[in-house]
């Protein structure tokens, strides 16, 4: 199996990984009608960190079932990247089928919920005006299919890149 079948292998199941804890995350939550955001970013971060452990996963499984036991840092880092790459764009392609079916008021709720925040921290009335002004900014944005494509590319895509690069330094394996 060469390393594009492997990678395609393991960010699918990466991937599934992170729709699947989507899945989770909407019976935890119920009707939604008491979303407590700080605790849904550390399911998420959690989920993340599963499945993305499927990238020191595949390298060593590619290493040690396709090469003998011998990869260069460079080969384990770009089977990584290929995993990482896959998982990215799966999580972009579920969360524009999840979002508009599941969680379409999301950047409403969770502009409020910060504000929320923001004030229970004290923030200023002037300040928390230009917080609100920032957030309806940021909902408005968010309703470009593009941007809002782009930005949860950039939800998994770097922590990715950063855990292909720490598996390719442990990984890595001369002959």
């Amino acid at each position: 199996m060469n390393r594009f079948k492997f990678s395609l292998k393991y960010g699918a199941i990466a991937g599934a990984i992170m729709m699947l804890s989507w899945v989770v995350t909407q019976v935890i939550m119920g009707d939604g009608s008491n979303k407590d955001y700080s605790q849904l970013e550390v399911l998420g971060y959690i989920s993340m960190a599963l499945a993305l452990s499927t990238v020191f996963v595949g390298v060593k499984n590619h290493r040690d079932k396709h090469l003998g036991g011998v990869i260069t840092f460079k080969q384990a880092f770009m089977t990584g990247f290929w995993i990482v790459l896959v998982a990215s764009v799966i999580y972009v392609i579920g969360w524009m089928i999840y979002y508009p079916n599941f969680m379409a008021d999301f950047p409403e709720q969770y502009s409020a919920y910060q504000l929320e925040q923001y004030r229970a921290e004290g923030m200023s009335e002037a300040d928390l005006a230009v917080k609100q002004e920032e957030m309806t900014q940021w909902v408005e944005m968010y309703k470009n299919p593009l941007v809002m494509m782009a930005f949860t590319f950039l939800e998994i895509f770097p922590i990715g890149l950063v855990v292909a690069l720490l598996s390719a330094v442990i990984l890595k394996r001369k002959g």
